[in-house]
């Protein structure tokens, strides 16, 4: 597309573009957390997090759980938003922190301005504050959405750096690098991509340095370039970095091991663990999917994949670091895409990173049809047509976050939502009402037995203050508890076990897709008349009893992993089998 002449948005118009970008992302990442109950991975994390509060130790586990750049960075909002005892925090509490990781990556596209222009860097900030995937996992409490934050924040650094910016850019993009490693360990597919991306810059338009004979060409840029020192300014903040957070600031040197030799694991786990999909699975996440409703973001992608084309055969203006990073930017979303895509373990929330590559491509996309519009009207139409995409994106976003008006339109937590991936149902709320109406606030007294295959997660996390509840993975000896919850499969067995006209029995209620649990309610508590006295199982028996706070302490062995999650064990803490 050759535009006549480089066409720009008034300022007025982009900082106008830009706030309402920042509305629509604060409307729909913050408000109501809480209306979606916990997924197994969240309850799990919190957890870990919990623990980490109060010991001040991260103990890494290389095989089921990833680093602890999450759990440190929400320990350090939470100590500035004055969270209490963990026994007090809530879902909403939890969430805000992926909440602002989402809101922070919003303004780091001002990064990318000049390599943008002003109107793709406002259609990139208004396209990733509506995209249902990026406001879907800033509501949920995981590692991807500050993955993606800490992915732009070294990008960007690194190319203010290469626009003239000062080495101090190098060091914050290190300290970005290294925190990516200590958050999750996938990022070195970031990282391999973007040297890809590098790669393809540096051949095909010769750097990123700003000059003026530009244009696409084969071979080194025969201006003179920046030396390659510098460089070091990242590589040791990186390094710096990763070693402190894992070690917990140089005191475990065993988890700074671990966080390299991982990746032998994680060859292992790409093969698929349950979670095996097809190669396009992730492209119909982007283009097309259709479950009752059509859920889509191909304005996303084709507007995307008209910035690729951009990159490569639209005019610059002579402007080469803008064509350098454009190119960069299509090589390395191609590069993860693929990789991702190859990869036989696929999990919804994997791509974030490269749909908001991809989100920055299409704001260039969008910005270079802008720009090549020969009139008002024609310009008009493009508005017109990119109103309409943003609406649909909107009416997806709203049923996703449980927003939209109507009631009957809400999938926050239903399958048909193709972000929602092994999640408790919404009636897991009408169970924990009744069991919470039940005992009356009597949490310190009341004995709860769980009974379930893989330890009720997200059970734990709702009822971690409460001290005397056992967590089986198979039906205990004795059964006597106040409440017991059973999965379906153990019903029967449960029910032999106990004095039926002693409870009241609701059921069924949904845990997990395929998980159906059993509610019995002690008619006459017997917390009332055992003034808390428990009657747990003998130790050796499959139960892990709470220790009250949030703190689970191991008691006998699990039989399995959970299927449904196999990045987590069953309890955090508890010995491997």
């Amino acid at each position: 597309m050759n535009p006549r002449k480089e066409t720009r948005l008034s300022i007025t118009t982009f900082l106008v573009l830009v706030l309402g970008a920042l509305v629509l992302g604060g409307f729909y990442r913050l408000p109501h957390l809480d209306r979606r109950p916990m997924h197994t991975d969240e309850a799990v994390l919190g957890m870990k997090l919990a623990d980490y509060w109060q010991s001040g130790h991260f103990d890494y586990d290389p095989k089921d759980y990833h680093g602890p750049g999450l759990h440190q960075v929400s320990k350090l909002w939470g100590m500035a938003a004055g969270w209490g005892d963990s026994a007090t925090w809530t879902e909403s509490d939890l969430r805000v922190v992926a909440a602002l990781c989402g809101m922070a990556l919003l303004l780091l596209t001002l990064l990318f301005a000049d390599a943008l222009g002003r109107a793709g860097t406002a259609l990139a900030m208004t396209l990733a504050a509506v995209s249902p995937m990026m406001v879907f996992y800033s509501r949920y409490f995981i590692m991807e959405m500050l993955l993606a934050m800490l992915v732009a924040l070294s990008l960007g650094s690194f190319w203010r750096f290469s626009q003239g910016g000062t080495r101090l850019w190098l060091v914050l993009g290190g300290c970005a690098l290294g925190m990516q490693h200590a958050t999750k360990e996938t990022f070195i597919l970031n990282a391999g991509a973007a040297f890809c991306g590098w790669v393809a810059a540096r051949v095909l338009v010769g750097g990123f340095s700003p000059r003026q004979n530009g244009g696409l060409q084969l071979g080194p840029a025969k201006s003179s370039t920046r030396p390659a020192s510098p460089w070091l300014w990242t590589a040791v903040p990186a390094v710096f970095v990763s070693v402190a957070a894992f070690s917990s600031w140089f005191q475990d040197w065993t988890a700074v091991r671990e966080s390299v030799t991982c990746y032998l694991d994680y060859l292992e786990r790409g093969k698929g663990s349950g979670h095996q999909k097809p190669w396009h699975y992730y492209l119909t996440l982007i283009f097309w999917r259709k479950d009752t409703l059509v859920w889509s973001e191909a304005m996303i992608g084709g507007l995307a994949l008209v910035g690729m084309l951009h990159a490569f055969f639209g005019d610059h203006q002579r402007k080469a670091a803008r064509q350098a990073f454009l190119v960069f930017l299509t090589v390395y979303t191609l590069a993860l895409l693929t990789v991702y895509s190859l990869i036989s373990y696929k999990t919804p929330w994997s791509i974030l990173c490269a749909q908001h590559a991809l989100i920055l491509l299409a704001g260039a996309g969008g910005g270079a049809i802008w720009a090549a519009l020969p009139n008002v009207m024609l310009r008009g139409l493009f508005h017109l047509i990119v109103a309409t995409g943003l609406y649909h994106l909107c009416s997806q976003t709203m049923r996703l976050t449980g927003t939209h008006a109507n009631p009957q339109l809400e999938y926050s937590a239903d399958p048909r939502n193709p972000y929602v991936y092994s999640h408790p149902p919404k009636s897991l709320f009408k169970l924990l009402d009744l069991v919470r109406s039940h005992i009356g606030g009597k949490t310190d007294t009341t004995r709860v037995q769980v009974i379930q295959k893989d330890s009720g997660w997200p059970l734990p996390w709702y009822w971690r203050a409460w001290p005397l509840t056992g967590w089986h993975t198979a039906p205990p000896d004795s059964l006597d508890a106040d409440v017991i919850v059973v999965e379906a499969d153990f019903y029967d067995a449960v029910k032999e076990k106990i004095h039926a006209e002693d409870y009241i029995e609701r059921s069924p209620f949904g845990l997990r897709p395929g998980v159906i649990v059993s509610v019995f309610l002690r008619k006459t508590p017997l917390a009332e008349s055992a003034a808390g006295t428990p009657a747990l199982p003998a130790p050796g028996e499959p139960l892990t009893p709470g220790a009250g706070g949030a703190t689970l302490t191991p008691a006998g062995t699990l039989s399995t992993p959970p299927v449904f999650s196999p990045e987590l064990p069953p309890l955090p803490g508890m010995p491997r089998p």
